[in-house]
């Protein structure tokens, strides 16, 4: 009777699992599919499409903080931070509540996500997952090298709203494609989760349990899109997150010596494929336009230093060092898009830049909250690197040292006043920390 009722309970508990992990699942959909909403299918709407995925999150944070699910030190610290600026905001910032709860959303019902997705999904549910990502990969390049070739005017380019272009930095006649997004960096965040799993499968597909294996097709097809994509995505930031890719998929390759025939390999073929591509002239016109806009960025921005320097690194130096802002900031919520359109301006009209992530919550939250709320990111960022290097290490499993790959490069600075770019954050930080959690063994 003890074992009937131990099977009871253990069933009943996978389906109450069954019905987070569907949550999950519609979290991804409408994350991949919310721009398409706000462009083709429901345009009228595009504004408070923005919240769409917000029910899912706040159901399964509550349900996450009675069931002891978000019982961390990172989400109950952030929650803290992020509601002592929202009282602040009321007090002494801008004091408009709705931009207030706007911004307050970010951190305590979205960043405490991470680790719900980090706790439910098991090795196979994120696998799962992965191969979704490959197979939408797929005519997701048909849609971009579509939009690429189109018109800025036409259909398939239609901005938010059913309104202008979602394509912009335009070289000549070509804008960057967004796919199915609202904007580029969006398909660049989808292209950065299927960097990583396309690399993780093209080495260790043949060495994972068969029932985790993906078809041959699957991998060729998916690999020939991704290389296609870089120069058509005519983005520098995809090509830099694939060179990161590359780099820790090396980094692997050296700690793990069984891995170092195959990352061999792999860099030989890819970079035959590109060849082939270049010199059969299928995807000529798409690398001159991509070669003009890095030379002509590089020129701007001065090259990569400058990029690094004005984007990245100075960009968090100047955020560090901006005395002039008020202690407590101008407000929560007022550096994100949604919010500064409500006060009436836009993210560089009140004192601080937007675009800049740790200057934006510095402006927005003061020097003290700000920096806490910059920390946290970093220390979770920085655990969780080490932890997927021990994984990669101790364990041979390579997932979730590839996850990593693109987390590192979300978690701590992607502009999460983007909707897009939080939800994006949210799964890469989810799916690590499920992998680090999980086995290879599939538990």
């Amino acid at each position: 009777m003890e074992t009937a009722n131990g099977v009871i309970r253990i069933l009943q508990n996978n389906e109450s699992y069954s019905i987070y992990k569907k949550g999950i699942w519609l979290y991804i959909i409408l994350l991949i599919f919310e721009g398409a909403l706000r462009k083709w299918i429901l345009p009228s709407l595009a504004t408070p499409l923005l919240l769409v995925r917000d029910p899912i999150v706040i159901w399964l944070v509550i349900e996450g903080w009675k069931k002891g699910w978000i019982n961390v030190f990172y989400a109950k610290a952030m929650m803290a931070v992020a509601t002592l600026s929202f009282i602040i905001t009321l007090l002494f910032g801008h004091q408009n509540i709705l931009v207030a709860l706007y911004g307050w959303r970010i951190y305590f019902f979205h960043f405490p996500m991470i680790f719900i997705i980090g706790k439910i999904l098991t090795r196979d549910d994120i696998l799962r997952i992965c191969r979704f990502f490959l197979y939408i990969s797929i005519p997701m390049t048909v849609l971009v090298v579509i939009q690429f070739y189109s018109p800025p005017t036409a259909w398939v380019n239609i901005g938010v709203g059913g309104e202008g272009t979602a394509g912009f930095g335009a070289v000549g006649n070509f804008m960057r494609p967004p796919g199915v997004f609202s904007f580029t960096a969006g398909y660049v965040a989808f292209q950065g989760i299927v960097g990583c799993i396309l690399l993780y499968y093209l080495i260790m597909n043949n060495s994972l349990y068969q029932k985790y294996q993906i078809q041959p097709w699957l991998i060729a097809t998916a690999s020939i899109c991704y290389l296609v994509a870089l120069p058509t995505s005519i983005s520098r930031t995809n090509f830099f997150q694939t060179l990161v890719f590359l780099a820790f998929t090396v980094l692997a390759a050296i700690f793990m010596k069984r891995l170092r025939p195959k990352v061999i390999m792999l860099l030989f073929i890819g970079a035959g494929i590109m060849i082939l591509l270049t010199v059969s002239g299928l995807i000529a016109t798409n690398i001159e336009i991509f070669m003009a806009r890095f030379e002509g960025a590089n020129e701007v921005e001065g090259g990569i230093e400058g990029v690094l320097g004005n984007r990245y690194i100075g960009g968090f130096l100047r955020a560090l060092t901006r005395i002039d802002l008020p202690i407590c900031g101008y407000g929560i919520g007022l550096g994100t898009n949604a919010g500064a359109n409500i006060m009436g301006g836009n993210m560089f009209s009140f004192g601080f830049n937007g675009e800049i992530e740790w200057e934006r919550i510095i402006g927005e939250s003061g020097f003290l909250l700000g920096t806490s709320i910059i920390a946290l990111r970093l220390a979770l960022s920085i655990a969780m690197l080490f932890k997927s290097f021990k994984r990669l290490n101790d364990n041979c499993d390579l997932l979730p040292w590839m996850l990593c790959a693109g987390m590192i490069l979300f978690l701590p600075q992607a502009q999460w006043g983007s909707t897009t770019n939080l939800g994006f954050t949210v799964l890469f930080g989810g799916l690590t920390l499920a992998a680090i959690r999980t086995s290879p063994r599939g538990k």
